[in-house]
This record gives C-alpha cells, structure tokens and sequence, in this order.
C-alpha cells in the first residue's frame, strides 16, 4: 500500500490540477461566451510548455500572439476573393502556403523571439477553433476579447505545466521514489520472467 501511496502522488497532484483548469473553466467561460468552453486551450499549452524555461513560455506567448494575427489575416485574405476550383479555395491555398512558409522561416531569427513554432501553432489552432464558439476577429472589440481569452487560458496552461513541472522534479528526487520505482521495476520484471 505503501509503494502504491508514493506512485499515486504526481498523478494526484496532475489530476488536482487538471480539476483546477475544469473549475476556473466553468467560471470564466460563460462570462466570456455563453455556453462555451475553453478548457482545450489550456490544456493543449499545459501539454506543450511542459518541461519549458519561464523564457520558452515567454517566447511561447509571443509566438502565440503571431500565430493569431495569421490566422487572422488568413481569414480576411480567404474573404477577398472566393474563387474555388474543384472544390478547393485559391484564397484558402494562397494563405496556407504562404503563412507556413514565413512561419518556418522565423526559425531562423532567434533573436527576434518569434521562433516558436509551437507557439505560433497554437495561437493559428485557437484562433480557428474560436469560431467554432461564436468568436470572431470581425472588430477591434471582438479581436480583443478573441486573442485576451486565448492568451489567458494559455497563461492558465503554463501555470499548471510549470507547477507540475517543478513538482515532478522535486518528486522524482526523493530516494523513496526512486527505491519505489526500483521495487514496482523489479517486480514486473519477475512477472515476465
């Protein structure tokens, strides 16, 4: 019971903290759109920042408010022109291309803070997944509330990830982890044997 106890504690102390996001969720989202939920947004920037340096999740951010501002300017550049063939948008094509390529290529400036890819990812994916709940970048107003709900819930993420992140490490530290999970591996290694 005891090894169980000490095995059980980083997935309790994750499991909290993914109860926490649930209930902040539940009290910040409807003040934001009525019936929406956020929570994807936060957990997908827990997902991705774990393991990063306060100045990662800073460049993370940053990237996070460029990916908005192509997803953005995609979405008013598919509204210019509306022309398709067989079924695909020239103006849709046009942009994908075209915001991947100068995405990619900020890689190679790392002086500038806007090489985070996965940042900037995140910051295109949650600017598209928030017009599926009502959110639009159709007026500054909008814009504003649009990249402030994105930005805080990835602010709530990194939050998390970072006290995970700093929890986990100080865990796994502990001799009495490390002889648990010597003991746990010794015994499924006799189980297979």
């Amino acid at each position: 019971m005891k090894k169980f106890l000490e095995l059980s504690k980083m997935p309790l102390i994750v499991a909290i903290t993914a109860a926490v996001i649930y209930c902040l969720d539940a009290l910040i989202a409807p003040n934001i759109v009525e019936g929406a939920t956020f929570l994807w947004i936060a957990f997908v920037a827990w997902t991705v920042s774990t393991g990063m340096n306060f100045k990662d999740m800073i460049k993370m951010l940053i990237g996070v408010v460029v990916g908005f501002l192509f997803a953005v300017g995609m979405i008013y550049f598919g509204q210019l022109f509306d022309t398709q063939v067989v079924g695909i948008s020239i103006a849709g094509l046009i942009g994908i291309f075209v915001t991947n390529f100068i995405i990619m290529y900020f890689e190679n400036f790392k002086k500038l803070w806007l090489n985070s890819l996965a940042g900037i990812f995140i910051g295109i994916a949650m600017t598209f997944s928030g017009l599926g709940v009502g959110m639009s970048p159709n007026s500054f107003a909008n814009a504003g509330i649009m990249i402030g709900t994105i930005l805080l819930y990835c602010i709530i993420g990194m939050a998390c990830s970072f006290i995970t992140t700093f929890l986990h490490g100080k865990w796994k530290k502990k001799p009495n982890f490390v002889e648990t999970k010597e003991n746990v591996e010794k015994l499924e290694n006799k189980k297979e044997v």
